[in-house]
């Protein structure tokens, strides 16, 4: 409990210097060109340009998801779709717009309700790592060490609290290995039925609790039916939600291109400031979560130490930063549905060794280990 109070304090102090992208701190950390045009097709020509929220305040720079998003409170409130600020609704924003559709119901202005309601997916997903973490057996000092890598992190200062979307999806995966940790993989399916108009990446769990499920009839001796059972209706689950759910949300005008660019990929193999904020971003939860696996290779062999489901998600969650990385840009938030996986990693590796030695020595950690 002290640890979880601990992290909300922080990251509320962390998130308060993004809240809702009011620019009150005058830090440069809202990298985008002041104005851009894209053709998205031939009636749908979009102007990136500052955004008038309903109460006259004016987010600047902003990104077209930002505005999408921005754009679709407003129109789950009503406003006509001619009156909306933008020329069109773009797949895939529409189809990610369970979090403006939360943000909807609060009566203030659509960038402060989206920064409200991304605040309370935020914390719910640190109480979340963190009773997945304890679920999963480790002591208090290790929590403490993987909850502040993954509570004390760049996305939680750069999205956790602002006008995007990704903390509502990583609430639901970090819900996902919660119920995992403490074996109720019944409850999956609901929540990534549910969690697609998040956004559709909640579906990492999908090949998390296949392997995990596989973990199970391995280690705990369950028959192959019992252990895949759950596994195979959250898989089902979710395509059944992708199906329905697109029939359901917002029509869109238009589908934003995502597709592999081969300058698209240069640019952003040479853009320094984004390379160097993936690796601040992301290097914090890998470098231990590789040394954790490492570990774990050496004793038992690399191939049953890939056969793990935190060892799974991270990678998997790689993986989509790569398929960005040639379609869009190179940026640590998409790593960020990796975290509550690679959380378990960091808190294997402080949990033996030098690195538990150290732990051990901190004497400003006696308090909270008793």
């Amino acid at each position: 409990m002290r640890i979880g109070l601990l992290l909300t304090l922080v990251v509320l102090v962390l998130g308060s210097l993004n809240f809702a992208r009011y620019d009150w701190t005058g830090l440069p950390i809202n990298r985008a060109p002041m104005t851009a045009t894209k053709e998205v097709s031939a009636s749908c020509v979009e102007q990136i340009q500052p955004y008038t929220t309903n109460s006259g305040r004016v987010v600047a720079p902003v990104v077209v998801d930002e505005q999408q998003y921005m754009n679709l409170v407003e129109y789950y409130r009503g406003v006509p779709v001619e009156d909306l600020q933008l020329n069109c609704l773009y797949d895939p924003f529409t189809f990610r717009s369970g979090t403006s559709w939360v943000a909807h119901f609060l009566p203030v202005e659509e960038g402060l309700a989206l920064g409200l309601t991304n605040t309370a997916f935020t914390l719910l997903g640190v109480w979340l790592v963190l009773f997945a973490l304890r679920a999963q057996g480790f002591s208090a000092r290790a929590v403490l060490a993987a909850g502040v890598v993954f509570a004390v992190s760049w996305n939680v200062l750069m999205f956790g609290t602002g006008i995007l979307v990704d903390s509502s999806v990583v609430a639901a995966i970090a819900l996902c290995w919660f119920l995992l940790a403490i074996r109720r993989p019944w409850f999956v399916w609901p929540v990534l039925f549910l969690g697609y108009p998040l956004k559709e990446t909640v579906g990492i769990i999908v090949p998390v609790i296949l392997v995990w499920a596989w973990t199970e009839h391995r280690d705990q001796r369950r028959s192959l039916g019992r252990a895949f059972a759950p596994a195979i209706a959250a898989a089902v689950a979710f395509v059944v939600g992708v199906a329905v759910w697109r029939q359901v949300l917002p029509a869109s005008d238009a589908a934003w291109p995502v597709t592999p660019n081969i300058q698209n990929t240069v640019h952003n193999l040479t853009d320094v400031i984004s390379l160097g904020a993936f690796v601040v971003g992301v290097g914090p939860f890998v470098v231990p979560a590789f040394l954790a696996y490492l570990r774990e290779a050496r004793r038992t062999g690399w191939i049953r130490a890939v056969v793990d489901p935190a060892v799974v998600g991270v990678v998997v969650a790689l993986g989509i930063c790569f398929w960005s990385g040639i379609t869009v840009d190179v940026t640590p938030r998409l790593f960020w549905i990796g975290t509550p996986f690679a959380a378990t990693l960091v808190a294997r590796w402080f949990s033996e060794g030098r690195p538990e030695e150290w732990l051990a020595r901190r004497s400003w950690l006696r308090p909270i280990s008793t």
